[in-house]
């Protein structure tokens, strides 16, 4: 992609709503947050296999209780029943306090219970009752592994319509993404469909190349990931620094401030480690960073 521009402003601008995703291990680092970000933050908490919907529902409420705003990861794929779903909402609201929430499918090859996505866990309608008022839902620019694309388009027009139904704010947040293009280009075709629902590019965190990459298969990131393994990424992966997503953030705020996209902001999946996505946000949204405008992209003082 030929370089795009974006002033200092745009930039900061798409970065001050940003949200970040930490681990259920991560409450340790919430005080030190609280002094990096804004409280109101949306930080994501991801559970992972080996932890239970108790270890998801401690987490929310540590975050929650340090004045972030607790986004839970429910991996629809994962649970038993309509019960089991009315019990994970009643948790997550009334003992965590969480209004939002981040509903995928999973990644489990096979479903454990009687739910293969999110649609079916949606219809059941426990998680809008119980209190969850905003839905974030996977987007995949580059495509869905198990998908066509005329299926994905009427997955996603499905979710907007039960967003209406049942009364609740539903944003599509990407799976993790290393070029815009890919972005840009999936958010026209949502807008061409009619869907006017707000969109946060998924984007990775300050990491070495080497746990970019390892993430990045596990996320299922698609043509993107060249991006990793060629030009100013292979020059930095051979310093051993870490990589940010700098060069990809000054395209989406140029696009962003052109007129050419309207991204809500953008989401850091934070590959490596919340604290130090934590401190590079932090750094960006108030101004500690130096635009190289020739290059199209920016260096971060931490």
């Amino acid at each position: 992609m030929s370089v795009i521009n974006a002033t200092s402003e745009q930039i900061r601008a798409l970065l001050q709503n940003a949200s970040i995703e930490m681990t259920c291990k991560d409450t340790e680092f919430l005080a030190e947050a609280t002094t990096l970000v804004p409280l109101g933050t949306d930080i994501f908490i991801a559970l992972f296999p080996n932890q239970t919907w108790d270890d998801l529902t401690a987490a929310a409420k540590a975050v929650q209780e340090a004045g972030f705003n607790a986004v839970p990861h429910v991996p629809c794929r994962r649970i038993k029943d309509a019960a089991e779903v009315a019990e994970i909402a009643r948790k997550l609201t009334q003992v965590a306090g969480a209004k939002k929430m981040l509903l995928i499918a999973g990644d489990m090859p096979k479903p454990e219970g009687a739910f293969d996505s999110t649609i079916g866990v949606l219809e059941t309608g426990h998680l809008a009752k119980a209190g969850i008022k905003t839905f974030y839902m996977a987007g995949h620019p580059e495509g869905h592994p198990h998908m066509t694309a005329d299926q994905q388009r009427q997955f996603e027009a499905r979710k907007v319509a039960l967003s209406k139904e049942q009364g609740f704010e539903l944003k599509f947040t990407t799976q993790v993404c290393f070029e815009s293009e890919p972005i840009i280009g999936w958010e026209k075709i949502m807008r061409a469909n009619g869907i006017t629902n707000t969109i946060r590019p998924g984007l990775g965190g300050p990491a070495s190349i080497k746990t970019l990459l390892r993430y990045a298969k596990i996320c299922g990131a698609g043509a993107s990931i060249r991006a990793l393994t060629s030009g100013k990424a292979s020059l930095i992966a051979g310093l051993l620094k870490d990589s940010g997503p700098e060069e990809v953030v000054t395209q989406l705020a140029a696009a962003k401030g052109s007129g050419q996209s309207n991204f809500e902001s953008v989401h850091l999946f934070a590959f490596g480690g919340f604290l130090k996505t934590t401190k590079w946000v932090s750094a960006v949204q108030n101004g500690r960073f130096s635009l190289n405008t020739k290059d199209g992209d920016f260096e971060v003082q931490l």
